[in-house]
């Protein structure tokens, strides 16, 4: 089986343990007796094969229909109402918007100029300047992450929206799997989607830190993958190690990393090849989490 993800998580289990003694008549004894113990389990991320993904398009179409019926609005309908009751920005926030952008832009090219400089032949204003532009465009990359946060928040109330969440818990409920010795043996049983989300939720049920931290651990990184669509396990774990490096730290992912993701993305390319050339177009699911 092809793998997307590993991870690790620890269980406690009764296991059993054999102690050796030494009786009054000098015969060795043995005694076995259950103790608790972490216990390490292991589980993966199935990478998906062309089936699965016309499964999960044919999903997706059926929860955007089930959507529509139910009275939900379409992202084109409701970008339309809003532009007939003059937009979603006002003129204000228009500006706003195009100056956050406009300056970015000018101080992001004046950082690159300073930085093609060795840092040596710098000025003390110029060293001034380079560090002031690096927490300048770090606050203004806040600023437009909430804006555009606060923007794509009208829209979560859309029929593709919630067809692309569903098809996210069906991707989950499909890629689960956990290692038992040489096998892997799926997390979520059943014949079709309603018997696998029965399981999930009679997981979810329990209140088990254990499965709780599983289910998360899942979620996170299916959720991870439908989004940025990484093709191989390699470059998925580059991504996630920069993702979970970024919010410990909050810091822009360090340049050795950036440098390891093109690397693994140029040995996709390459391994790729003709192939891609002749590849189908993206599915309906596909572009969604693009």
């Amino acid at each position: 089986m092809r793998i997307l993800n590993e991870f690790k998580l620890l269980k406690e289990e009764n296991v059993e343990e054999t102690e050796t003694s030494v009786n009054d008549k000098g015969e060795e004894v043995k005694t076995t007796k259950n103790v608790k113990k972490p216990v390490e389990k292991t589980f993966v991320v199935k990478k998906p094969n062309r089936s699965l993904y016309d499964e999960a398009e044919l999903f997706y179409g059926v929860k955007l229909s089930e959507g529509i019926k139910a009275g939900l609005l379409t992202r084109a309908l409701l970008a339309k109402r809003f532009n007939n009751d003059g937009g979603i920005l006002s003129d204000g926030e228009r500006d706003k918007f195009a100056g956050l952008y406009m300056g970015l832009f000018e101080k992001q090219a004046r950082l690159q100029k300073l930085e093609l400089r060795d840092s040596k032949e710098l000025t003390s204003e110029e060293a001034r300047e380079k560090e002031l532009l690096i927490e300048e465009l770090g606050s203004a990359r806040e600023e437009i992450q909430e804006f555009e946060m606060a923007q794509a928040a009208l829209f979560d109330q859309t029929a593709e929206n919630r067809a692309r969440n569903k098809t996210i818990l069906w991707w989950v409920l499909q890629l689960s799997y956990e290692k038992d010795g040489d096998d892997y043996v799926e997390v979520f049983k059943g014949k079709d989607f309603e018997e696998r989300l029965a399981e999930y939720d009679k997981f979810e049920e329990l209140e088990d830190d254990f499965l709780d931290e599983m289910l998360k651990k899942f979620s996170y990184v299916v959720s991870f993958w439908f989004v940025t669509k990484a093709d191989t396990k390699e470059q998925l774990d580059v991504l996630l190690n920069t993702a979970d490096e970024e919010a410990i730290t909050g810091e822009e992912p360090a340049e050795e990393k950036k440098e390891e993701l093109k690397k693994e993305e140029s040995k996709t390319a390459k391994k790729s090849g003709k192939a891609k050339k002749a590849a189908p177009e993206k599915s309906k699911v596909e572009k969604e989490g693009a």
